[in-house]
C-alpha cells in the first residue's frame, strides 16, 4: 500500500508540472532588458503572444478531454463490475460464479509455486508457439459484455402509451 502512495504522489508531481511547465518561463530568458529597442514590434509579439495563448489553451483542452474520457472509461467499468454483482445478465453473472468457484477448487488442490511457473512458461513461450497470436485480455473481453449504467438506460423497453398503470386514466362513458 505505501509504494502505491508513494506512486501515486510521483505521478501527481508528474502531471503538474506537465500541465504547468509550458507556461512557466525559466529564469535565465529575461525579456525585459531589450524592451526599449523592441517598440516597433510589439504588435507583432502581441499577436504572436495570442496565437501561442490560443495554442496553449487548445492543448490544454484536448489533455481535458482526455482526462475526461480516461475517467469516463474508468467508472464504466466500475458500473460493469456493479451491474455483474447486481445480476443485470444474470447468465454473465452465474458463469463468473462457476468460474471463481473452479478457480477457487484448483488454488486449494495445485500448490501457487506451480501455478506461477505454469504461468511463467505460458507467457514467455506464447510467442514461440503462436508468433502471429493477438493479445486479449479475457477479464475485459468479460465486462465488456456486461452493459453499463448508461447503455441500460439506453436499451431499455419503453412502454406503450395508454396502459394501466401509467397513470393515465381512461374516462367510462
Amino acid at each position: 500500500m505505501v509504494p502505491m502512495a508513494i506512486l501515486l504522489i510521483f505521478f501527481w508531481k508528474y502531471l503538474i508540472n506537465s500541465i504547468i511547465a509550458p507556461f512557466t518561463k525559466n529564469v535565465e530568458e529575461d525579456e525585459y532588458a531589450d524592451s526599449e529597442d523592441d517598440d516597433d514590434d510589439d504588435d507583432k509579439d502581441s499577436k504572436e503572444e495570442k496565437k501561442s495563448f490560443r495554442e496553449k489553451l487548445n492543448i490544454i483542452e484536448k489533455v481535458c478531454q482526455t482526462i475526461q474520457n480516461t475517467l469516463d472509461d474508468i467508472a464504466c467499468l466500475g458500473e460493469r463490475v456493479k451491474n455483474t454483482f447486481n445480476f443485470t445478465v444474470p447468465w454473465l453473472s452465474f458463469l463468473l460464479i462457476f468460474i471463481l468457484c473452479i478457480v477457487t477448487m484448483v488454488l486449494y488442490l495445485i500448490p501457487l509455486r506451480y501455478l506461477l511457473m505454469a504461468w511463467g512458461i505460458n507467457k514467455f513461450t506464447k510467442k514461440l508457439r503462436a508468433p502471429h497470436a493477438i493479445n486479449n485480455n479475457e477479464l475485459l473481453d468479460f465486462l465488456s459484455r456486461v452493459p453499463s449504467d448508461d447503455e441500460l438506460l439506453q436499451y431499455r423497453e419503453l412502454r406503450p402509451e395508454g396502459l394501466k398503470g401509467d397513470g393515465v386514466k381512461l374516462k367510462k362513458k
